[in-house]
Formats: C-alpha cells, sequence, structure tokens
C-alpha cells in the first residue's frame, strides 16, 4: 500500500501495475504503470544527504538538458518537493520512465564501442559544469576510508565471525599497502557508479544515464575501469579484447579534449576490483549491512569473485 501512497502524491492517476525495476544494490526502484505512461518510484537510504543531492541534480540536469542528453527528470509532489519522507524517515522521489534499452552482459564488441563512446560523451556534458558537485555519499572511492572500516569490523565483537574468510583477508593484507599508495588522475567531475546497468542505449547509441546520485568529483579513469569491471568479465576473467573495444570507443570521442593517461588503467582498474572486493566483504562479515543480499551467500561470493579478477595483464590501444 505504501507505493500507491507515494505515488499519489507526485501523481493522481492510479497505479495499474508495479514491480520491481534494475539491480541497484542500495536502493530499492519500482516501475509503476498508469492509464498515461510510466513512472519510476525510488525508495532512497534514510542516510542519503537529500540537500546535497538536490544541489547536485540542479549542476548536472542543466548541463544534460543543454546537450540533450537523457537523466531522471524529477517530478514535483504536491507539496512542491522533489523528495517525500515517509513515516520510517526513508526519502522517496518519482521521474517518468525513460524509453531506452540496458543491454545485458555478456555485451558484443559494437556495444562496448558505443558504451565507451557514451561515457566519453556524458564527460564532456559534466566538463560544463564549473561548480563542485557535493558529496552525497561521502567517502565514495576513498579506499582509506573503506579499508579503516575493514580493520574496525575485524576488531569488533559485534560480526559475523562464521563468515570470515582467511584466503581473503590474505589478500587484503598483502595488497592492501600497494593499492593505498595508487594515485588518482587529474581530477574532473565524474558519474561514479559508471557501470553498464547504469547506462541508456537506444538503436544501438548511448543516449544518457541513470543514478546520479554518485555524481562527484573524481577519477575519470576510475569511472572509465568501473565501466570496464561491470561488462568486460566473463567468468572472473577480465577480457581484454573487449575492454579495448570499449576504450578506443572512448577515445574517438575524447580524442585531445583532455589528457587521459590510459597508460595508468591497468593500475585503477586493478583497484576499482580490490575496493569493491573489500567493501563486499566487509559487509559479509559486519552485522549492519549496506548492500543487499540478492541471495543466501551473495555479498561474500561478490568479494571472491572480484578478488580473483586482480591478477592480470591488460594491454591499452
Amino acid at each position: 500500500m505504501i507505493l500507491e501512497d507515494v505515488f499519489c502524491k507526485y501523481i493522481k492517476n492510479k497505479i495499474i501495475s508495479a514491480c520491481p525495476l534494475g539491480d541497484g544494490h542500495i536502493n530499492d526502484t519500482f516501475l509503476a504503470d498508469t492509464a498515461d505512461g510510466r513512472y519510476v518510484v525510488q525508495r532512497v537510504k534514510s542516510t542519503m544527504d537529500i540537500e546535497s543531492c538536490l544541489y547536485n541534480y540542479g549542476l548536472y540536469s542543466k548541463v544534460c538538458d543543454e546537450a540533450d542528453w537523457f537523466y531522471p527528470v524529477w517530478i514535483r509532489n504536491d507539496e512542491g518537493k522533489f523528495f517525500y519522507t515517509d513515516e520510517t524517515g526513508c526519502h522517496w522521489r518519482v521521474y517518468k520512465y525513460i524509453d531506452g534499452e540496458i543491454p545485458a552482459v555478456p555485451t558484443d564488441e559494437d556495444t562496448l564501442y558505443a558504451c565507451g563512446q557514451g561515457l566519453a560523451k556524458m564527460h564532456k556534458i559534466f566538463a560544463g559544469i564549473k561548480e563542485t558537485p557535493k558529496a552525497v555519499y561521502p567517502h565514495l572511492h576513498d579506499l582509506k576510508t573503506y579499508y579503516d572500516v575493514y580493520l574496525d569490523t575485524l576488531a569488533s565483537k559485534e560480526k559475523c565471525e562464521e563468515l570470515r574468510d582467511p584466503a581473503i583477508e590474505k589478500i587484503i593484507d598483502v595488497r592492501v599497502e600497494a593499492m593505498l599508495g595508487i594515485k588518482p588522475d587529474s581530477l574532473s567531475v565524474v558519474h561514479g557508479d559508471a557501470k553498464l546497468a547504469n547506462i541508456l542505449f537506444k538503436d544501438g547509441k548511448v543516449i544518457g544515464f541513470i543514478d546520479f546520485d554518485t555524481i562527484m568529483t573524481g577519477s575519470v579513469l576510475e569511472d572509465i575501469a568501473d565501466c570496464i569491471r561491470s561488462c568486460c568479465i566473463e567468468n572472473d576473467v577480465l577480457n581484454k579484447k573487449k575492454a579495448d573495444r570499449l576504450i578506443k570507443g572512448y577515445k574517438s570521442i575524447m580524442q585531445d579534449d583532455q589528457v587521459i593517461y590510459m597508460d595508468k588503467l591497468p593500475t585503477i582498474f586493478e583497484k576499482i576490483c580490490f575496493e569493491l572486493g573489500l567493501r563486499y566483504y566487509t559487509d559479509a562479515i559486519a552485522k549492519e549491512k549496506v548492500f543487499k543480499e540478492k541471495y543466501p551467500g551473495y555479498r561474500l561470493a561478490r568479494a571472491k569473485s572480484l578478488f580473483s579478477i586482480l591478477t592480470f595483464e591488460m594491454r591499452v590501444i
């Protein structure tokens, strides 16, 4: 009933049917069908910094509109606000469903080339943002913070001792110093979660992105590396040919407009995998969770998969 109660504060038409949408790891997202179209209804974590989120929306919506770039355009509720807060403290928002496609993995090389082009186009659009985005999720991609949380979790009496994995903890101990020593390339406004599931396609071309809550001042290479991680891994092994295709698509758009130190990409890719693996493992053994458990043992399985990717050689074209 709560979904209908929230929706009527934004749209007066009744919901005909509704179902979960996407594979988000944190927020709860639903697709609602009505007589006059489809809408996305999203419940976000109560810990989200709503004011920072609203500020950032003003930044990226302006440049995306100017570039005819698709993104979730929020709808105001009957109080004139973008967010509705329910009695449990959770925040809700609604936007018109975007008629686009999100490819599934494994993805063909032409789609990956277009993916790289779309990511580069988005970075070009974001270059038009002159102000500094605010941190909706503080310490996003801050490996030192994630490592400190991991150490605190290990030291805590309130942890899932039975889920600890000595092999994973050995990898963390051996690799963490080198990972912490990896410095980002020059900083720009980036998406922050540029995975395939957040990229919208239409007729084989990228037309926009979704899930802009992670927009931040960060590393372009980390955006590229995270995109590669999301769509070029097969059986826990990097498909270098597919990664090269995505990179080639990116470079075809970016060209000389921005200095991208692609020789650093393999190291950044390794850091991204390590960072996300550390987060999933910490979540697996912690009592209080961040990521959703999509099936029993999901968090631990994701951690194992991500750490297994670390040994590889990437050829950057």
